[in-house]
C-alpha cells in the first residue's frame, strides 16, 4: 500500500544504541525542517513536556497542517520513555488537540517505520540533543495511512533570560558577567571614571533568595558638588560631558557592533522582575525626590541609547518596562514588577536585544546625595516574566471553574462529543489540550517563548465523574523540569484512614496532586 509521507526535522537519525535518559534528560524544545512529501517547508518547533506519570513525556506538534487545511495541534500524553530513550504509547491515549473527530483517535506511535522508496528506517527514540517520533496516522484515505516523522536537533536558546539576574559569581573591575558600570565607560570622559566604586558586590542579599550575593549601585560627588548617580547596565556607559543633565552625551546603550556590552534577546516577556533595597541619604522614605529607577528595553537589531532621541530610535524600541520606585517605609527589601508596554507600530519585528539599567535616580544628578552620604540601592534576582496562567477551560462554551490548577466534570469522560477551548493569559502563552482516555481525564499544559530555556510550564487538569485519577502521579502544575522530576524521584501510594495519600520523598500529596503535607 502506498503511504504518504510527511517528515518533520530532517537531519541526522538517532541511532538505537543511546546512554540511558531520564525525562528530564530529554524535555525541551526541538527545531528542524518541514518536509511533507518531499516538498520543503519553513522551519518547525516541537515541544516535549513532562507526562503526569512517572517516566512519561507528552508531545506537541503545534498547528499540523496536512494539504491545505490546518488540522490543529498534535498532543501525545503520557509516553513512555524507557532508559535507553525508546518510546511506547498505549494506543487508548492518542489523541489529537482540536483536529476532526475521525483523525483523533487514528494515530499509532511506532518503534520504527522503513521507507521502501528511500531506504531509509525511521525511529521513535530520544537523547538530550536529539528528538525522532514516528507516528502512523489513520485517515481513511485511499493511499493508506500517513507517516509522520519528526527528527530534529534540541533548541536551547539562551536568548529568553538576562544573564546573571542575581549578580553571582567572580566579579572583574567592580563588574559581573553580564552587567557593566563606569570601569567600562565609554566616552571622553570615560578615563575620568574608571576608578569609581558605584557598582560593587554585596554579601547583603534578599529574603528566600538561594544566592549569596547582591549588587550594591550608589552616588558619588563629582567634582566635589554634583552627585553622580549609581548606574549599572547590561549595556555600556558613555561619559561625554561633566554636565550631568547633557542627555546627548550621557547615556546607556545597546550597539550590535560593541561585542561584550550588548544582550542578545529574542523573547517577548510580559514583565521584568527584581528585588530592590533603596536607601536615600536621607532616610526619608517620603521625600519625593527620593526615586530610583529601572528600565529595560527591547530593541531591534540596531544601536539604541538610554535616554533616547525618540526621532532616532523610534523605530528600533519594540517594548519597554520603566518605573520610578520609592523607599519602603523601614527602607527594607521589597519585590518590584514593571510590565512591559509593547508599540503597536513595531509589533512585526523581531527582538534581536534588551537593554536594562538600574540607577539611583531618574534625574540625571538627582537624589537626597549630600557630602559624605550615598544613595544606594541593592540589586538582587532580576527576571524577566512569561505569563502562562490559563485564563479559562470551556466544555461546550461552559467555563470551568479550577482549584488548585484542577477541575471536575459531573459527566463521563468522553474526548470527541464536546468543544474544549482553552484560553491563556501571557504575551506568548500557549495552550495544548491532551485527552487522556486511559485515565478518563483532559490535561492542558500552558507553555510561553522562555519554555526552552527554562522549562517551566502550568499544568491543568480536568477530571471527569468516572476518572480514575488515582494512577496518576501528582504535580506541582507551576514547576518546570528540574523541579518536578529526578532520576532517584519515586513515589509511594499509602491508604491513611480510607484515604489515598501519595510520597514522594518527604513530601505528601492527595490523589489531585495538592500538598498535605
Amino acid at each position: 500500500m502506498k503511504k504518504i509521507f510527511t517528515t518533520l526535522f530532517a537531519g541526522l537519525l538517532i541511532s538505537a544504541q543511546v546512554m540511558a535518559v531520564s525525562v528530564k534528560d530529554v524535555c525541551g524544545q526541538f527545531k528542524g525542517l518541514l518536509q511533507i512529501g518531499w516538498e520543503p517547508y519553513p522551519e518547525r518547533t516541537i515541544y516535549l513536556l513532562p507526562g503526569t506519570v512517572e517516566n512519561t513525556v507528552t508531545f506537541v506538534l503545534p498547528d499540523f497542517s496536512f494539504g491545505a487545511q490546518n488540522l490543529g495541534n498534535i498532543v501525545l500524553p503520557n509516553i513512555t520513555l524507557t532508559e535507553d530513550g525508546k518510546l511506547s504509547l498505549d494506543p487508548t491515549t492518542m489523541y489529537m488537540d482540536s483536529l476532526p473527530e475521525p483523525l483523533r483517535a487514528g494515530i499509532t506511535l511506532l518503534d520504527s517505520y522503513f521507507d521502501d522508496y528511500d531506504g531509509t528506517t525511521y525511529y521513535s527514540v530520544l537523547s538530550q540533543e536529539r528528538a525522532q517520533v514516528t507516528l502512523s496516522i489513520d485517515a481513511n484515505l485511499e493511499e493508506g495511512d500517513i507517516i509522520v516523522t519528526f527528527d530534529g536537533a534540541a533548541d536551547r536558546n539562551k536568548n529568553f533570560a538576562l544573564v546573571n539576574g542575581g549578580f553571582e559569581g567572580a566579579w572583574t573591575n567592580n563588574e559581573p558577567e553580564g552587567w557593566h558600570s563606569f570601569y567600562s565607560a565609554t566616552g571622553i570622559l570615560a578615563n575620568l571614571i574608571k576608578g569609581t566604586e558605584q557598582f560593587k558586590q554585596s554579601a547583603v542579599v534578599r529574603p528566600g533568595t538561594t544566592g549569596k550575593n547582591s549588587a550594591l549601585i550608589s552616588t558619588k560627588m563629582a567634582a566635589g558638588t554634583v552627585p553622580a548617580n549609581g548606574n549599572c547596565t547590561n549595556g555600556r556607559i558613555n561619559a561625554g560631558s561633566m554636565k550631568a543633565t547633557d542627555a546627548a552625551a550621557n547615556y546607556n546603550f545597546s550597539d550590535p557592533d560593541s561585542v561584550g556590552y550588548n544582550t542578545p534577546f529574542q523573547g517577548r516577556p510580559d514583565s521584568i522582575v527584581f528585588w530592590a533595597k533603596y536607601q536615600p541619604a536621607d532616610k526619608n522614605p517620603n521625600n519625593e525626590e527620593n526615586k530610583a529607577r529601572v528600565s529595560a528595553f527591547i530593541t531591534t537589531d540596531a544601536r539604541y541609547q538610554d535616554p533616547e532621541d525618540a526621532d532616532k530610535y523610534g523605530d528600533v524600541k519594540i517594548a519597554a518596562a520603566v518605573k520610578n520606585y520609592s523607599a519602603t517605609a523601614d527602607l527594607g527589601w521589597q519585590r518590584i514588577s514593571v510590565p512591559f508596554v509593547y508599540y503597536p507600530n513595531n509589533l512585526d519585528k523581531q527582538p534581536a536585544y534588551i537593554l536594562t539599567t538600574f540607577t539611583t535616580n531618574p534625574t540625571p544628578g538627582g537624589g537626597s546625595s549630600a557630602r559624605g552620604k550615598m544613595d544606594s540601592v541593592y540589586l538582587d534576582d532580576v527576571e524577566l516574566i512569561y505569563n502562562k496562567t490559563l485564563n479559562s477551560f470551556s466544555i461546550d462554551a461552559n467555563k470551568l471553574q479550577f482549584n488548585q490548577h484542577v477541575a471536575s466534570v459531573n459527566e463521563n469522560y468522553c474526548d470527541s462529543c464536546a468543544d474544549y477551548v482553552a484560553a491563556a493569559e501571557g504575551r506568548t502563552a500557549q495552550t495544548f489540550i491532551g485527552f487522556d482516555a486511559t485515565h478518563k481525564c483532559i490535561f492542558v499544559y500552558v507553555i510561553a517563548d522562555d519554555y526552552a530555556q527554562s522549562g517551566k510550564y502550568n499544568l491543568y487538569r480536568v477530571d471527569f465523574t468516572d476518572s480514575k485519577t488515582e494512577d496518576i502521579l501528582p504535580f506541582n502544575p507551576s514547576e518546570g523540569v528540574e523541579n518536578i522530576f529526578s532520576d532517584k524521584a519515586r513515589a509511594e501510594k499509602v491508604l491513611i484512614n480510607g484515604q489515598l495519600l501519595i510520597r514522594r520523598g518527604d513530601v505528601w500529596y492527595n490523589v489531585s496532586g495538592m500538598r498535605v503535607k
